[in-house]
């Protein structure tokens, strides 16, 4: 996995894609309510709604969230990679989330 605090550049669909997860992961847990999801973070919610615009995620904030959000992995945030430990039912939902919101 990339360490995305190192020196090493994230292409911009890279960091697109990210970007997105991060909008599909608030949505999973509540809706179109970013403050909401920021005060579960403990980030203030401008902070989150920066992620959300695109600005680059450190890997602080994306174990923070993987630890926050227990439905979702590290490897899901930053790669966009379903392993075992996301049940298929959070599949199927994270899946159908990025289709009405990005297609």
């Amino acid at each position: 996995m990339q360490d995305i605090m190192s020196n090493e550049s994230i292409t911009k669909s890279e960091s697109e894609a990210i970007r997105r997860r991060l909008v599909i992961i608030r949505k999973l847990k509540t809706g179109d309510n970013q403050s909401e999801f920021a005060r579960l973070l403990g980030v203030h919610p401008n902070h989150w709604n920066n992620l959300e615009r695109g600005f680059p995620v450190t890997l602080r904030t994306a174990l923070l969230i993987a630890g926050r959000v227990p439905e979702i992995t590290l490897s899901y945030i930053l790669e966009g990679y379903f392993d075992r430990r996301i049940t298929a039912k959070i599949k199927r939902r994270l899946e159908t989330l990025e289709k009405e919101l990005f297609s």
